[in-house]
């Protein structure tokens, strides 16, 4: 109708046009009429205009003018001669069975996405269920059905479903698109192995490389099963080892000297040459303190050092096994050399190719923030679904 022409063109539904508008407070609702004369026959592909039955329907649409939208609009089945059977026109705009436009279920999902399940209930008027529901069924339809294809390097850590550490879940990440390939219930050795050997022999020998923290139950499951894979230590969970003893003879030391090393924490956790002018003055405070804090952190920085300006595996393998000699002799870090001296040649595989998990890092920091959207998950598969889709 002529009156309603502005509202069919920002409607934009092929095929159906605005013939009428019912206003309330809160919503409106769209009265709509299809174009079309008739229909195909999906089975023999004939066009029919033969009317068997009609269907009234009234879905959600994209809220408009600030208000909930309804469309309203009769389904019609019409009957094909040639079958003797009755068919329903097919509706490109809602699914089947659906209270919802097909671009109401996708700006649904966008928003559960960008903020959470319980501000978006209140924005729409939905229930829980059924924003889960249209979330759980979108995030289905996207994901790809094959993520490890074309995957050459993967990442594997872990983070924790809820506060206080605990459900741990391991993250699988694609290192060249940032992309989260899987989300694996439970951190276990039997879980990785199940979910690797699930890939096609032709997915598994097509990864070249996997970065790591130094837990051995997934680097034995990625040397049995990735047998193309060069397995790399990040350097960043080497850091990580070193820091945290480092924090353990901070404290020691503390007894001793506790107003000289009084707020030292960031100042020997930090890389020296971004400290501020007041930690380096705290800095200087602890070297004349504690000569024992002076080299621990000496010797610290120095092992960046080797990561950041070493070109080659070997260079740094003979430079690593120089600085666990001069850690030995000053009776630092043991815990920590031995750590190093197991996992040598896994952490020196980092100088082929400079790969970090540094991306699974910020994957992490992406996933702590959707936890802390949503207060927690108690059911595994929606934090997974929504963990995978906020990196398509």
């Amino acid at each position: 109708m002529a009156e309603y022409e502005v509202l069919t063109h920002l409607l934009a539904i092929p095929h159906y046009e605005v013939v009428g508008v019912t206003f309330s407070k809160e919503s409106l609702t769209l009265d709509l009429q299809a174009t079309g004369e008739g229909g195909i026959c999906p089975r023999c592909g004939q066009f029919c205009t033969t009317l068997h039955e009609n269907h009234a329907r009234l879905v959600r649409d994209l809220p408009l003018s600030g208000k909930a939208c309804y469309l309203r609009f009769v389904r019609r089945r019409f009957f094909c001669s040639h079958c003797a059977r009755p068919f329903s026109e097919p509706l490109d705009f809602v699914e089947d069975h659906r209270d919802y436009t097909r671009r109401y279920q996708a700006w649904i999902f966008q928003q559960v996405k960008e903020n959470n399940i319980a501000s978006v209930k209140r924005l729409e008027g939905l229930t829980f269920d059924q924003i889960e529901s249209i979330f759980v069924a979108e995030a289905q339809a996207r994901i790809p059905s094959n993520p490890f294809a074309n995957l050459k390097r993967l990442g594997i850590d872990e983070i924790s479903m809820r506060k206080g550490k605990r459900n741990f879940v391991l993250i699988l990440t694609n290192l060249d698109t940032g992309q989260v390939a899987d989300v694996l219930e439970k951190r276990t050795k039997e879980k990785l192995r199940s979910r690797l050997a699930q890939l096609p022999k032709e997915a598994r020998a097509q990864i070249e490389e996997v970065a790591i923290d130094m837990g051995e139950p997934y680097s034995e499951v990625c040397e049995e099963l990735l047998p193309n894979a060069t397995i790399t230590v990040d350097r960043f969970h080497v850091m990580q080892a070193i820091n945290k003893e480092g924090k353990v003879l901070k404290n020691q030391e503390k007894k001793q000297h506790p107003e000289a090393l009084k707020g030292a924490h960031y100042a020997l956790l930090k890389n020296q040459e971004d400290l501020t002018e007041t930690q380096q003055e705290t800095l200087h405070r602890v070297y004349e303190a504690s000569p024992t804090l002076k080299m621990a952190h000496r010797l610290k920085e120095s092992l960046r050092h080797i990561f950041e300006c070493f070109s080659t595996k070997e260079k740094a393998m003979q430079r690593l096994k120089k600085w666990t000699a001069i850690a030995h002799q000053e009776h630092l870090f043991p815990k920590f050399r031995k750590t190093l001296a197991h996992w040598l040649e896994k952490i020196t595989n980092y100088f082929h190719r400079r790969t970090t998990s540094g991306m699974v890092e910020g994957v992490n920091n992406k996933i702590k923030l959707i936890k802390r959207r949503a207060f927690g998950f108690r059911n595994f598969e929606h934090f997974r679904l929504r963990v995978i889709a906020a990196f398509l």
